[in-house]
């Protein structure tokens, strides 16, 4: 929905910068919070006639607004870019003021004043504005913060009111989300990127190339010196933090919640200990692993990975579900991380020989199965360690994937039962 400030009693002086930009003129400065929030209300007809539409914009608003709320009330260190502000009516007066220093001078700098008649509202900005409104209302101490504004000329006529819809649709619809690439190397606030962040730089597993920068999860088969790729370690250390949450009882909403706020810095080394302590066991328990963090030249490691296959860890899509085994195996089995670990390091790796080949390892087109149910991938893999983790629903289940995959009549189900039976540990 669109908020508007409504029109003012009395005059409202503040300083701004004037520049041009394509069609729009505007003015940048900065409003408290009190000002903000005193003078909108909810409505939308200034760029739409329509009350359908405008009942769309409101509902589309109330999802963020919380989690704007709650990230004024919690983070000491909060900062908003600026919220483009749409003027219209009354007669604003704008006073430069001839500012020179040294053998600079600009009349860009100056004074807008509004006459009390003007009505204002956010083009790009609408859940802030909610959210700084319902900040206030538990917090009156953040009146006084400042917010950076930019303003805009609107015209209340159908021409006017296409031209400032187009802008709305600029801003928000086209609008750039932070990747998880930027969030990885950024965020100071996502557990689980700090803690990728140490392991990335400090853990044995992924240094010297052996982790890989790239655009996706998926690394080529050309790489042959790479483990995995930072967003898949991201990935798998999300898994760890879910996990960690699960076993000490924390809820979903408050697991999600503390990735969006730091948590003390003794929470941040605790959980930054447990995820380099996985990767340890890892390294350790897994045979395959420790060869090849001891290996030291490149053309030793081909066999890891290869346009001929190579070992299943070294698959991204293979590897997360790997981690998920793992940590199914301890719950199913109440064993210790260790043994979890070590148990599902035995299975069979090479993923151009059964069960995997032409299942997870397409062997004519040389490339991994992108369409391969992860489920099933993971029920897999704890089938092949212990049969008896799975439920008579969830072998089934496994075993006619595998038949449809593979395209085998239901008469073929005990045969490819043997067949894993077979390749079992």
């Amino acid at each position: 929905m669109h908020l508007i400030i409504h029109k003012m009693e009395e005059k409202m002086k503040f300083a701004a910068i004037k520049g041009n930009m394509g069609i729009w003129r505007y003015y940048v400065s900065a409003l408290t919070f009190e000002d903000i929030a005193k003078y909108v209300s909810p409505i939308t007809k200034e760029i739409s006639n329509s009350d359908s539409y405008s009942n769309l914009l409101q509902r589309a608003i109330t999802n963020n607004v919380s989690a704007i709320t709650e990230y004024l009330l919690l983070q000491p260190e909060r900062m908003f870019n600026a919220l483009v502000l749409a003027v219209y009516d009354g007669n604003p007066d704008w006073f430069e003021l001839d500012i020179e220093v040294e053998d600079y001078s600009t009349f860009s700098v100056g004074v807008l004043e509004l006459t009390g008649n003007e009505t204002i509202f956010p083009v790009d900005g609408q859940h802030r504005v909610a959210g700084i409104k319902e900040a206030l209302e538990k917090d009156e101490s953040l009146a006084n913060e400042k917010v950076p504004i930019i303003l805009i000329g609107h015209e209340d006529t159908p021409e006017g009111k296409r031209r400032t819809r187009r802008l709305f649709s600029t801003l928000n619809r086209r609008a750039k989300r932070v990747n998880e690439n930027e969030i990885i190397a950024l965020d100071e606030d996502d557990l689980v990127a700090i803690a990728t962040r140490d392991v990335a730089e400090n853990h044995i597993l992924f240094s010297d190339k052996r982790l890989v920068d790239c655009a996706t999860k998926n690394i080529p088969s050309s790489n042959t010196v790479a483990f995995t790729s930072i967003l898949t370690l991201y990935e798998i250390n999300k898994i760890i933090y879910v996990e960690n949450c699960n076993e000490k009882g924390i809820t979903k909403v408050k697991q999600e919640k503390r990735l969006l706020y730091r948590p003390s810095d003794e929470e941040v080394n605790e959980f930054i200990a447990h995820v380099n302590k996985f990767w340890d066991m890892f390294v350790d328990r897994i045979s395959i692993m420790k060869e090849y963090v001891s290996t030291d030249t490149v053309n030793n490691k081909i066999k890891y990975r290869s346009e001929e296959g190579g070992n299943l860890l070294f698959r991204p899509i293979a590897l997360s579900q790997f981690v998920l085994a793992i940590y199914e195996y301890k719950k199913r089995k109440k064993v210790s991380m260790e043994e979890a670990i070590e148990k599902l390091g035995k299975i069979p790796m090479n993923i151009s020989e059964m069960p995997w080949k032409n299942l997870l390892w397409l062997e004519e087109r040389k490339n991994i199965n992108g369409r391969i149910k992860k489920k099933d991938l993971k029920l897999l893999m704890l089938f092949l360690v212990d049969e008896t983790l799975l439920q008579e629903k969830e072998k089934r289940e496994l075993i006619q994937y595998i038949m449809g995959v593979k395209d085998l009549e239901e008469s073929d189900y005990d045969n490819v039962l043997d067949v894993l039976r077979k390749m079992a540990l």
